[in-house]
């Protein structure tokens, strides 16, 4: 025998089923959870990155501080041409080192220094060093000669640069 519904329960059925669900709260949470996570995570890496590598890159972009030693009077004889008379070379150089302690070195050694200067300087003709390019070329010789060791010492010279400050071919 087949039982009746009874309309009661028909009807509590029906406005179920019209009631909309409750949405589950627990999906929103997790999903906030999941942004507030990801922004504690970007913010660290930014904080990271600017803080930590830009004090880093301050230390090491400080400026060099470059020590220039100067040196006296080079007059010397330039090799004759041919047909030529006999030409001078006055010339006054500055050496640019890294520290004081390459500049104390230096002028320790300056009588090596000026000998090393001398020897290239008497060793070149008037339309060798007359010239631009001629220039570069001596002031490269020179620091190339610099930075070869010492009698005596076997550590090589630290030498960033040498200056003409006054050059004279008569």
């Amino acid at each position: 025998m087949a039982i009746a519904p009874n309309k009661k329960d028909a009807k509590d059925e029906a406005e179920v089923a019209r009631a909309p669900r409750k949405k589950s709260n627990k999906k929103l949470f997790v999903t906030i959870a999941i942004a507030v996570l990801a922004l504690l995570v970007a913010g660290a890496g930014a904080y990271y990155f600017l803080v930590y590598r830009s004090s880093g890159s301050a230390a090491e972009s400080k400026p060099v501080v470059q020590i220039f030693v100067p040196l006296e009077v080079f007059t010397v004889n330039l090799r004759p041409e041919s047909g030529d008379s006999q030409q001078y070379l006055q010339a006054i150089l500055s050496l640019q080192v890294p520290s004081e302690k390459d500049a104390q070195a230096l002028k320790d050694r300056m009588p090596e220094v000026r000998n090393r200067i001398l020897f290239i300087l008497s060793a070149k003709s008037a339309s060798e060093v007359s010239t631009l390019d001629g220039k570069v070329n001596l002031t490269s010789e020179i620091i190339n000669a610099l930075k070869k060791p010492f009698m005596g010492s076997e550590s090589e010279q630290e030498l960033t640069g040498a200056y003409f400050t006054s050059f004279i071919v008569q």
